[in-house]
C-alpha cells in the first residue's frame, strides 16, 4: 500500500496544529483564584479555577509539591461533583490529625508513618513539555512524625496522589504530588481558601469589562 507523502505531511501539520491549540486552550482555561502557604516547603502554591466556572459547575486546579525530579508543574483538580467529598475527607483528616498528635505526645512517640483510613477522589495533572491528565486519582492520607534533635518532633498530614499516568499517553508519567500540612490551623486555612463562600464571592465579583462600559 502506497501513501501520498503530501497527504501525510498535511496530516502531520494538522495533528501538530491541534496539539498546539489544545495546549493553548489548557493554558487559558483557568484563572488565578487563590494561593495557599505551604509551611513545610516554605512556598506558596496557586489555586486556579476554571475560567467559565459557575456556582453549580467549577473545577479547582490546586498546584502542589512534586515528588518527581524532572516534572515539577501540576497538582490535583477538584471538580464540583467531587468537591463535597474532598472537603469531608479533609475535615475527617484534620480531626484524626489533631487526635493523633495528642496521642503521640502523651506516649512520647517521636517517629511514625501511619496511613489514615481516609481517601478522596480527584483528577491529577502534570506538565512534561505539554499538559497531561489522569482522570481518576485516589488520594491517600498519611500521618507522619519526623524526629528533631533540637526541637519537638514535627507532625505532618500528607495527601498523596501516588504515581500519575497520562490518560492519553502511556509513555508519560511522573512520581506524583503531595499536599503537606504542619498543623490543624494550616489545614483550616486551606479549607477556608477553597470554601464554597470564597468560591461564590470570587465568581460574583464583576469583571473589569463589566466595570468599565
Amino acid at each position: 500500500i502506497k501513501f501520498n507523502s503530501k497527504n501525510n505531511s498535511m496530516r502531520k501539520i494538522t495533528i501538530i496544529g491541534l496539539m498546539i491549540l489544545v495546549a493553548s486552550q489548557i493554558a487559558i482555561a483557568q484563572v488565578k483564584f487563590e494561593k495557599y502557604d505551604n509551611v513545610y516547603f516554605k512556598k506558596e502554591y496557586d489555586i486556579m479555577i476554571s475560567k467559565k466556572a459557575t456556582q453549580e459547575d467549577f473545577s479547582l486546579y490546586i498546584l502542589s509539591a512534586s515528588l518527581d525530579n524532572l516534572w515539577k508543574e501540576g497538582g490535583i483538580i477538584i471538580e464540583t461533583k467531587r468537591y463535597d467529598k474532598f472537603i469531608e475527607a479533609l475535615n475527617s483528616a484534620k480531626q484524626k490529625f489533631s487526635e493523633w498528635i495528642v496521642t503521640a505526645k502523651e506516649n512520647k512517640v517521636n517517629e511514625l508513618v501511619k496511613p489514615m483510613p481516609i481517601t478522596a477522589r480527584c483528577e491529577g495533572f502534570f506538565k512534561t513539555g505539554e499538559w497531561h491528565f489522569q482522570k481518576v486519582v485516589n488520594l491517600t492520607f498519611e500521618y507522619k512524625i519526623i524526629p528533631k534533635e533540637t526541637t519537638e518532633s514535627e507532625h505532618l498530614l500528607i495527601l498523596r496522589t501516588g504515581k500519575l499516568q497520562s490518560s492519553t499517553n502511556q509513555f508519560s508519567d511522573m512520581d506524583g504530588f503531595v499536599l503537606v500540612f504542619t498543623s490543624v490551623q494550616e489545614i483550616e486555612n486551606f479549607i477556608n481558601k477553597i470554601s464554597k463562600n470564597n468560591i461564590n464571592t470570587f465568581l460574583n465579583k464583576p469583571s473589569q469589562d463589566n466595570l468599565f462600559k
